[in-house]
């Protein structure tokens, strides 16, 4: 995808209401971004779903990138079952930071001011 391109993204940005926030993405390793490397500070479309565990998996395609912390995925939960209801994909955009080889990975997640989780 054209990182420049303004076209609707095939599927829903969750969660759908209010301001960015980056969440950092947890058990991320930088070797797994593989085609993304070269997007340092450059947002790109990752997926997200639900886990039997409770948590939100970050992925591209059919790579698991990481985790959305506890809260995150608690937060998020009603609106990826809403996806997977609709039988839309969750998406998120997502930026990687850092100097390679110390590259953190931040999902970008639409909020309502006052009601981020901790």
């Amino acid at each position: 995808m054209d990182r420049s391109s303004s076209t609707r993204l095939p599927g829903r940005l969750v969660p759908a209401a209010g301001g960015h926030v980056p969440v950092r993405v947890r058990g991320f390793v930088e070797a797994a971004a593989g085609r993304h490397l070269d997007h340092a500070l450059q947002t790109f479309a990752v997926g997200l779903a639900r886990t039997d565990h409770g948590v939100v998996k970050v992925i591209d395609g059919a790579t698991v990138l990481g985790y959305l912390p506890e809260a995150w995925s608690q937060a998020v939960d009603f609106e990826l079952w809403s996806c997977e209801q609709a039988g839309e994909p969750a998406l998120a955009r997502a930026v990687l930071e850092g100097q390679a080889g110390e590259r953190e990975l931040y999902v970008l997640l639409a909020w309502r001011r006052g009601s981020r989780p901790v």
